[in-house]
């Protein structure tokens, strides 16, 4: 989960500043966690980035790196192998088998001895590792089951660029790259990635329909939708977030702070519209 920024940051700026000018009344509550908006006899809520213009049961499935795998792989979209993985305490019916070492090990010699292991409902690239050998397992799930309630496994991808695409409404408002820095293999705005402008026209268009596709078979009227460009130069979905968090793209490109307004004074609109 994001942690939630203080008032003065960029998101509750523009959130005060929207509910402000289109006389919407504002509250904030759960340490600015939640925000209780009132118009016209109607009540609204965001909870952290996530707004009340999508269903309860598709935030959930989007929120499950498995389930989201699995929604897009029925519906034929290119997306990364995905596996899931529980603790070894579990028992239940529903766990068949998918929490021994012989499971891991399956999947570790299948992509060439080399995986991810991340927190199946994890965000901004917390708690998730690199597997090059079998040894650092048990040290990463005892992390991993701390935050989590399952993991996730997928194979290690040699990533060239990655793309965030955000949708609200099958409609792309907001596409850009994102670039990792020196050592850190990851691509999280929030660890220090750099985001730039998507300048080919060909490209965007492969983008944007991966996204529209996506948000439409999860369910989400507004999301955001990342994909990763291969060695190989494959476009490969690797998650949709519920909660759409632009304030670190907004930190690198301040000057497009009223496009990043609009975006969200639109969402909100929206919610008062259902």
């Amino acid at each position: 989960m994001e942690a939630m920024q203080e008032e003065t940051s960029f998101y509750h700026r523009i959130i005060r500043e929207i509910c402000q000018e289109d006389g919407i009344d504002l509250t904030w509550l759960s340490s600015h966690w939640l925000a209780v908006m009132r118009y016209d006899g109607k009540v609204r809520h965001t909870l952290g980035y996530k707004f009340d213009l999508n269903p309860a049961g598709s935030c959930l499935a989007a929120d499950d790196k498995y389930a989201t795998f699995e929604v897009l792989r029925q519906a034929g979209l290119p997306i990364i192998e995905h596996a899931i993985l529980y603790p070894r305490s579990l028992t239940e019916v529903y766990v068949k088998e998918r929490n021994t070492p012989q499971y891991i090990a399956d999947f570790f010699a299948q992509y060439d001895q080399h995986i991810v292991i991340k927190a199946n409902s994890g965000s901004c690239g917390t708690a998730v590792y690199q597997v090059t050998s079998l040894d650092q397992v048990p040290q990463i799930l005892e992390r991993v089951f701390h935050q989590s309630f399952s993991a996730s496994l997928c194979p290690f991808y040699d990533i060239q660029h990655e793309y965030r695409v955000t949708i609200l409404d099958g409609e792309v408002r907001l596409a850009y790259q994102k670039d990792r820095q020196g050592d850190n293999w990851k691509f999280n705005l929030s660890q220090g990635a750099i985001a730039s402008q998507i300048k080919d026209k060909t490209l965007l268009q492969k983008l944007t329909v991966l996204a529209q596709k996506s948000a439409q078979a999860i369910g989400l009227r507004f999301c955001n939708v990342d994909i990763i460009e291969t060695a190989k130069n494959e476009l490969l979905i690797i998650e949709i977030n519920s909660g759409v968090v632009i304030e670190h793209y907004l930190e690198q490109f301040p000057q497009d702070y009223e496009k990043v307004k609009a975006i969200y004074r639109d969402a909100i609109q929206k919610m008062f519209e259902s």
